[in-house]
């Protein structure tokens, strides 16, 4: 069978513009200062999903960095501990091709790609999702995807992401982090967030005559 990671590569050198190229996937994906996780740029340009087990309870602001070294800050907005799945807002937009967020769940049998955390590249990684199936450590969760992935620690928060080179899942954990927190119904949090009009300050009194 030919690699998804193959067949993605082969469509990208079509006219087909709706289509990312592998490039833009490693592009996307963050490294979370100081190097102990991952995460994705998505959807708007403005947000990126992690694991929320990478955020400890005092975090407010995050450091990124980005595959050609340059950095980005931000502070998190969203954090859903039950599904493991945490959203920061970067102050600027980021300069690479976002990615969509899949809106359906993965079906058992699909092929998924995998290029890992930013600061240790490799060749992208074509797997498959084996079956959906409850994960102890995903409360809230109620079929996790356990997958064929070999990823390394550290790789929390990394995006795997189907033929349609769409997020499908986060990887949460596992031997060699193979199971992954699904992201379905997060673009619709994303979107949210994204249109949410920041509270207007508060007009201060008038002095008193």
């Amino acid at each position: 069978m030919v690699g998804v990671g193959a067949a993605v590569l082969s469509a990208c050198q079509t006219s087909d513009e709706t289509r990312l190229a592998l490039e833009d996937v490693a592009a996307a994906t963050v490294t979370l200062e100081p190097g102990h996780c991952a995460g994705v740029v998505v959807e708007d340009g403005r947000h990126v999903l992690t694991a929320a087990h990478c955020v400890q309870p005092q975090d407010r602001r995050v450091t990124l960095s980005l595959l050609d070294g340059s950095q980005l800050e931000g502070g998190y907005v969203h954090v859903d501990r039950g599904r493991d799945m945490a959203i920061i807002r970067l102050d600027t937009r980021a300069p690479v091709r976002p990615l969509e967020v899949a809106a359906a769940m993965p079906t058992p049998g699909a092929p998924l790609v995998f290029v890992g955390r930013n600061d240790r590249p490799g060749p992208p990684q074509d797997a498959l999702l084996e079956r959906l199936a409850p994960c102890p450590s995903l409360p809230d969760v109620p079929a996790a995807l356990f997958t064929t992935v070999r990823g390394r620690p550290g790789d929390s928060g990394a995006p795997l992401v189907d033929a349609q080179l769409q997020v499908v899942g986060l990887v949460h954990g596992g031997a060699a982090c193979r199971i992954a927190a699904p992201t379905s119904g997060m673009a619709e949090v994303v979107a949210r967030l994204a249109h949410k009009r920041p509270a207007l300050a508060r007009k201060a009194p008038p002095p008193p005559r």
